[in-house]
């Protein structure tokens, strides 16, 4: 899928607006990077929050999801969600000892975040749905994640725990490791 393909296929209406789903490229990394940086510092802790680095290396994977909802005229970013095969996540808590891993048959998402304005009103789970399905168009039948157990009602995706993590990375708050199949 094309970054033509994907501003075709979703749109999301909020407020009178209507913002569109672009693919987060290495050509695109430098125009994008200050809204992704925002995004993301406003979104986590510290403690849980991905560096320029980190975040840089995950837009050049080959094998990397990573999308933004993007508002016109500026093309300001809103919110964002990055993915890759399970197998580039070997330090997070649970992901070694998922059963498909080393597999290469499911991708995890590692960051959902969306600037404080457009949450609740299911940009984050839009975008999700959306990197489901491009997962699958790729192939990959199976997603998993680490979600807040607080938001885990919220999101309106189906969702299997499969380990839960009390005082994930110091925050205080229990994370639980999910699976979801990728055809939604």
């Amino acid at each position: 899928m094309t970054n033509q393909d994907l501003r075709k296929d979703i749109q999301f209406r909020f407020n009178g607006e209507t913002l569109y789903v672009v693919a987060v490229t290495p050509s695109a990394w430098n125009k994008m990077r200050t809204d992704i940086l925002k995004i993301e510092s406003e979104s986590f802790p510290s403690s849980l929050a991905d560096n320029e680095e980190t975040l840089h290396e995950l837009v050049g994977s080959p094998t990397a999801i990573f999308l933004a909802f993007s508002v016109p005229p500026s093309n300001r970013l809103v919110a964002y969600i990055a993915a890759d095969l399970l197998e580039g996540f070997p330090d997070i808590p649970g992901v070694t000892s998922d059963p498909h891993f080393g597999k290469k048959d499911s991708i995890y998402v590692a960051s959902v975040a969306v600037l404080r304005d457009w949450r609740g009103c299911g940009v984050g789970t839009t975008l999700m749905r959306q990197c489901l399905r491009v997962a699958s168009h790729k192939g990959i039948k199976r997603a998993t994640a680490h979600i807040d157990t607080g938001s885990m009602s919220r999101i309106q995706l189906t969702m299997k725990a499969l380990k839960s993590f009390p005082n994930w990375y110091g925050t205080g708050r229990t994370f639980d490791y999910v699976e979801m199949v990728t055809e939604v």
